[in-house]
């Protein structure tokens, strides 16, 4: 499990296969494993990044963290590596922090994959999330918090599902109430309203259609904003999308913009 000492962090991540590069921004609390299903298939044929936002998993800093700290650290990360131009891939706040990243270091990406997007947080979502943070805040455990991001994050069928099954539904535990306050504060300033004109890479956007928690039109309004934006719409899912739903699209999109 190696470490990056970077911008005044030490960033948790792993990397794996050889080929292009490729790089996975997990989203809000997302620890290392989010896309470990992804990964196997994916690292044949590509290297393939992913690590752990400040925040969330074993990453560790001191001090707070603002909206612009996560896109340094992404590019100090790179930086560390030795790598110029990635293919990016950002889940939900994920997809905020490889906006930003585009916008402001465009010539470093080679194509820019979005999925459950949007522009500003949603009120209603950040009206739950930070309701659930204080009262973890206040002595609740953070696996309730995560439960709670459950539910607006699968779909009903998914639940009925475990239900059936006589399965419970995961949640984890490898951050703080007030790690994730640090995080939600810097999802709420996210703002890409009348700024993703300026991005002109190849870019995909996907987007569960049964998605409550960022509204498929929240997506929508996305890919409309990016000249010759990609859509791919998934029925019948929420806001957390299993990579192998998308994992087809994603690696026909990657040969599409790589240079071999």
């Amino acid at each position: 499990m190696p470490f990056a000492d970077v911008n005044g962090a030490r960033i948790h991540y792993e990397m794996s296969g050889e080929g292009e590069p490729v790089i996975l921004l997990t989203g809000f609390g997302g620890d290392i494993n989010f896309f470990h299903s992804l990964i196997p298939s994916l690292s044949d044929g590509y290297k393939v990044i992913v690590f752990e936002h400040r925040g969330s998993g074993q990453t560790e800093y001191t001090g707070d963290v603002d909206c612009q700290t996560y896109v340094d650290d992404v590019r100090a990360l790179l930086d560390h590596l030795d790598i110029y131009k990635v293919h990016m891939l950002g889940w939900s706040m994920g997809s905020q922090v490889a906006m930003e990243f585009a916008i402001q270091h465009q010539e470093r990406l080679q194509s820019l994959t979005l999925v459950s997007a949007f522009k500003r947080c949603p009120a209603r979502s950040s009206y739950m999330m930070n309701t659930m943070i204080d009262a973890g805040v206040n002595g609740t455990k953070v696996e309730y918090i995560y439960a709670m991001v459950n539910a607006f994050s699968f779909t009903e069928d998914y639940f009925d599902s475990k239900r059936e099954k006589g399965q419970k539904v995961k949640t984890i535990n490898t951050t703080t109430p007030e790690r994730l306050r640090q995080q939600m504060y810097c999802l709420d300033r996210y703002d890409l309203r009348g700024r993703l004109g300026v991005i002109k890479v190849p870019t995909l956007s996907i987007h569960g259609l049964s998605d409550i928690m960022v509204e498929p039109k929240l997506g929508d309004e996305v890919a409309s904003d990016i000249k010759g934006c990609r859509v791919y719409r998934i029925p019948d899912v929420g806001h957390v999308i299993h990579p192998s739903l998308y994992a087809d699209e994603f690696r026909r999109f990657l040969g599409e913009n790589s240079k071999h």
